[in-house]
C-alpha cells in the first residue's frame, strides 16, 4: 500500500520538532542492542536542536521531511562532498513506525536520489546497522548493493554496519 505524504525540504523553522523526532526514532532503532548511557551520548552529540538547525542550513546537505496530514512521519539527510566526483552520504533515513510499509522510504529514496541527480552526483552511499535486517532489506529493494563494511560508534559501543550503494545517474526529473 502507498500512501501520500508531501515531502519537503525541511526549513530552519523545522529544527526542534526534527531534533525531537529524530532522537526518538533513533531511541526505538538502537535501544534494543545499545546501553541507554551510549544512546544518551550520541543523541546529545547529534540531535539537537541546534544540530538539527546547521544540518538544515549546510549548503552541502540537504534534509527532506516526509508529512502526513501535517505531522511529521519520517526524514532523510542528505551529504554531498563537493566537488561532486565521489558517492553522496545518505547519512540518516528515519520512518516513524506508524508509517512504515506506505511507500514513505521509498519516497524519501526517490528524493535524495533526484537532488543528488541535481547536483551531478552519480552514486549514494549509505551505512546500515549489519542488525537491522529490514532496512538492509529495504535497501536492497531499492536497488542498492553492499560495497564494503565499516564500524559506527554510539558512546562506547562499536557496531558493525553495512556500506551499501545506489546508482543514481539519470534521475533527473
Amino acid at each position: 500500500m502507498t500512501a501520500f505524504f508531501e515531502i519537503r525540504r525541511a526549513a530552519p523553522s523545522d529544527a526542534a520538532a526534527l531534533a525531537a523526532f529524530a532522537t526518538r526514532l533513533f531511541r526505538a532503532t538502537y535501544g534494543d542492542d545499545t546501553s541507554a548511557a551510549d544512546l544518551d551520548h550520541y543523541i546529545a552529540g547529534a540531535f539537537s536542536a541546534e544540530i538539527q538547525a546547521d544540518e538544515i542550513a549546510d549548503p552541502s546537505g540537504a534534509v527532506f521531511l516526509a508529512m502526513a496530514g501535517g505531522a511529521l512521519a519520517g526524514y532523510a539527510h542528505l551529504l554531498v562532498t563537493l566537488p561532486a566526483d565521489g558517492p553522496a552520504l545518505l547519512n540518516r533515513i528515519y520512518v516513524d513506525a506508524d508509517w512504515r510499509g506506505m511507500g514513505l522510504a521509498s519516497q524519501l529514496v526517490d528524493a535524495v536520489a533526484t537532488e543528488c541527480a541535481v547536483r551531478g552526483v552519480e552514486r549514494l552511499q549509505l551505512t546500515v546497522y549489519e542488525k537491522n535486517a529490514r532496512a538492509i532489506a529495504f535497501y536492497r529493494k531499492a536497488g542498492f548493493m553492499v560495497v564494503g563494511h565499516t564500524t559506527f560508534t554510539v558512546g562506547g559501543d562499536v557496531q558493525n554496519d553495512a556500506v551499501m550503494e545506489l546508482d543514481v545517474s539519470g534521475r533527473l526529473p
